[in-house]
């Protein structure tokens, strides 16, 4: 199952995938305190346990906000790679990152860990 959320919803995201505007994400439009990326850890960290399953394929459009893209990627990797000992044994699913590409007019995506074009 592919999830599309936004990092913020800052601006209006077309879907390139479903053609649909994508309406959920992990941050409003103000952030208070952007440099606190711990706490915006665990506000995606509480986003992915409550309503992103395990085994899903998430695509996170990047909006921005650099310190934001850390904390997606961190708690991710910390939901995804935790058990009774961490460790990179990964459970089902993937994380993509949908960058926009300006001259192209459209999102251009990006495995989170191996940085390949998709």
């Amino acid at each position: 199952m592919t999830r599309e959320i936004a990092l913020t919803n800052r601006h209006e995201i077309v879907s390139p995938i479903t053609n649909e505007v994508v309406t959920e994400s992990f941050f409003a439009v103000e952030v208070e305190d952007p440099l606190n990326v711990e706490e915006h850890m665990n506000t995606v960290l509480a986003h992915l346990i409550r309503d992103v399953p395990m085994n899903s394929d998430l695509v996170v459009y990047v909006t921005g906000l650099t310190p934001l893209f850390q904390a997606v990627f961190a708690a991710w990797v910390m939901r995804n790679c935790s058990g009774p000992m961490m460790s990179l044994d990964l459970y089902p699913g993937s994380l993509t990152f949908a960058h926009y590409d300006k001259d192209a007019g459209t999102y251009v995506f990006m495995d989170a860990l191996t940085g390949k074009s998709s």
